[in-house]
């Protein structure tokens, strides 16, 4: 079959060789489980999926298994009446029933609604009700939140399923035993309508993005950031598989390549032992990695040393732009081959790295993978010239771009300037074609009439060996519009100093330039986040200005 394994240029020697061989094959017919599972005739009993979560409890499928598991739940949610283009929020971590829920939905040709584990009852009532979902599959752990949602405001929705054989709902394993074995697709498109994702929400309420089956083939850039993939990988990360770059490229873009996956459920928070053991264990040699995740990783001193059997040969991160301080921790300690890959939910994967193409630069996100156009934008939707700043966009007719956002037109006019997809991304890009990241559009600091992106600054900041997480915000200056203030989590075994600020911001002005110093600091425990592991500056932002307000 025609699937996102065949979008991918092998045998190139460059960028450039790689984009002029490239050429989207999109097939009117498309079906992601048919490219995640079905595809696969000659590895049937090749394990698809590997689970282990914190009790001990262990699983594994074959890709006839998974198959057989979806073709059950796909006839299970059509005999309580789900059907094409209805919603189901899938309200489950890393986990079978999570796997198998989105591939039967797939094969429905209905949506799945990820919703983090993360959210409670107000953010899973706005999104049922927003999407007019029709049922939610939960964990038993989690079911009760539903007795906090006003279920009488939800015309649409019908059930709750709840995994394993939990009560409060429907149980995922009865269902499965009802259903057969065997199921009948309907004609599925390229077009049809499969996934419905929330964005965090930079202002107002949370967006609806909605992508259609063609959103996975447009992830080529998978297989590039990987360094190929190839027999004997096997995928592990700890990303959330709400959250697209948990889920399209920890699952949906991996088993089209037939590679295994494996699944790790825990109530705690991430751990970095267990995730080393975890890569131990089992072997894992890929996965991505956000900021976020290698900051706590590199806590874990001389992994290698620790870890002797690990397996870890690539791994990529994404969400925001890595330090080259912790690209060189990844080099040197945990030593692998190291990629960067750079999306959004409107437009996922499209700018990244390749090492064994080109050697990978640590400062700028990379290039735009073959067949993604990608430009630097005024506000207007006007191409700027090379190393002009302006926002990073992505030619709309991508087939990573999103198909729209759900109920609405108002943000779409927004987000789409002419033939371009605005990401809200500032960069610039130089004259061989590579991205550089300057910060999100509202988080640029204006100071004594420069425009400064906290980007490069928090990069210089990690570079100083006590830093484990940073984040950098604009804060009212009576002289200089804004100052700079710089807000610090501590490696163990550091604490807050005079001394500590004074390093800090010398070797900010040494490096980049005086105005860009923070001149204030703040030492935090932890950072308020995103549940897919951002900093939210902006929570910062409303700290600071409620803090000054009662002052």
């Amino acid at each position: 079959m025609i699937g996102l394994k065949e979008q991918t240029v092998r045998g190139a020697k460059t960028f450039a060789e790689l984009r002029a061989k490239h050429k989207w094959n999109i097939p009117s017919d498309y079906n992601v489980a048919i490219d995640c599972l079905d595809r696969h005739t000659a590895l049937r009993d090749k394990v698809a999926l590997l689970y282990e979560d914190d009790e001990g409890h262990t699983a594994r499928y074959t890709f006839a298994q998974m198959i057989e598991a979806s073709n059950r739940f796909a006839n299970a949610l059509r005999g309580i009446g789900i059907g094409r283009g209805d919603v189901v929020a899938v309200h489950t971590p890393q986990r079978p029933e999570t796997a198998i829920a989105h591939m039967a939905l797939y094969r429905l040709g209905a949506i799945a609604l990820p919703i983090s584990k993360l959210f409670g009852p107000d953010a899973i009532q706005y999104r049922l009700d927003n999407s007019s979902a029709k049922a939610i599959l939960m964990e038993p752990e989690t079911v009760e939140k539903m007795d906090a949602v006003d279920r009488k405001s939800l015309p649409n929705f019908k059930h709750v399923i709840v995994a394993g054989r939990g009560r409060g709902g429907l149980a995922f394993d009865d269902l499965m035993s009802e259903g057969a074995p065997s199921f009948v697709m309907d004609k599925t498109s390229a077009e049809d309508p499969v996934l419905l994702m929330y964005t965090s929400g930079t202002t107002g309420n949370p967006k609806g993005v909605l992508h259609v089956a063609r959103y996975v083939l447009g992830h080529n850039g998978i297989d590039y950031s990987y360094n190929y993939l190839r027999d004997g990988d096997l995928y592990y990360s700890p990303a959330d598989w709400a959250w697209a770059g948990g889920l399209l490229d920890g699952l949906l873009a991996i088993w089209p390549y037939g590679i295994p996956v494996l699944a790790y459920r825990t109530k705690a928070r991430f751990d970095p032992e267990v995730t080393f053991r975890l890569l131990e264990k089992y072997g894992a040699s890929v996965g991505l990695y956000p900021p976020t995740a290698l900051k706590v990783l590199r806590e874990i001193k001389n992994p290698r040393e620790k870890f002797r059997q690990l397996r870890l040969r690539c791994i990529v991160s994404g969400a925001e732009p890595v330090s080259p301080q912790l690209a060189k921790w990844v080099d040197e300690e945990l030593q692998v081959e190291f990629n960067q890959g750079f999306g959004q939910t409107e437009a996922n994967y499209f700018i990244g790295t390749c090492s064994t193409v080109e050697q990978a630069r640590l400062e700028p996100l990379g290039k735009p993978y073959p067949g993604h156009d990608v430009a630097i934008v005024s506000p207007e939707g006007r191409v700027l010239k090379t190393g002009e700043t302006g926002e990073i966009a992505i030619r709309r007719d991508s087939p990573v771009v999103m198909r729209e956002y759900w109920k609405n037109p108002a943000a779409m006019s927004d987000k789409f300037k002419g033939e371009w997809c605005m990401t809200g991304d500032l960069g610039h890009m130089d004259d061989e074609g590579y991205v550089y990241f300057q910060g999100r559009n509202d988080d640029v600091i204006k100071s004594s009439g420069y425009r400064i992106g906290p980007s490069e600054i928090e990069a210089k900041i990690m570079e100083h060996s006590s830093v484990a997480s940073c984040a950098v915000i604009g804060v009212p200056d009576p002289q200089r519009g804004q100052a700079i203030k710089a807000f610090i989590k501590l490696l163990p075994g550091f604490s807050p100093s005079d001394q500590l600020i004074k390093e800090i911001q010398t070797h900010v002005k040494t490096r980049l330039a005086a105005h860009e110093a923070p001149r204030e600091f703040e030492f935090l425990d932890e950072f308020p986040s995103t549940v897919t592991g951002k900093i939210m500056r902006r929570e910062l932002r409303a700290r600071e200005e409620a803090k000054r307000r009662a002052s």
